[in-house]
């Protein structure tokens, strides 16, 4: 195996497949939402949900995209898909601005980022103009990145 394909393999093992559902802003459209995920097996990972005066905008990570997808459209959703990924952070004073210091040293442009927690470990999810070069960065300086795999089935 070459150095360029080696590399890829990394990249894309690093690469989360992040659903985008913009949804009606009116109660119960996200139970809409969770609800045929739900009922077909899709579990959610993680979720975050913005808000307009019109529209919501939920961000979320499951454990099987492509089923997920098929699931929602079918049910009227429109579903785009965004590459992120995310990297472990512990708990303590600074850990956060390390991650965010790095990248800003490498000119990685941040477009959003969110968090849940496992145990006592912050996962953070991003998403940046360069995702190759923030891992890379990232795992220059110590810091661990979550492998997709974590996410799905």
């Amino acid at each position: 195996m070459s150095s360029a394909q080696k590399k890829g393999e990394n990249e894309m093992k690093y690469k989360i497949q992040q659903l985008s559902v913009f949804l009606e802003n009116r109660m119960g459209e996200l139970a809409d939402f969770t609800k045929v995920l739900s009922e077909n097996g899709v579990s959610i990972k993680s979720i975050i949900l913005a808000d307009s005066s019109d529209f919501g905008l939920v961000r979320s990570i499951v454990d099987n995209p492509q089923k997920a997808k098929a699931v929602l459209e079918d049910a009227g959703f429109s579903i785009r898909f965004s590459e992120v990924f995310g990297v472990k952070i512990e708990d303590y004073v600074g850990s956060f601005d390390k991650v965010i210091e790095t990248l800003a040293k490498e000119n990685i442009n941040i477009y959003y980022t969110y968090s849940f927690y496992e145990s006592q470990t912050g996962i953070f999810i991003f998403s940046v103009d360069n995702i190759t070069k923030a891992v890379e960065s990232l795992q220059n300086n110590g810091v661990q990145i979550v492998e997709a795999k974590h996410f799905y089935m």
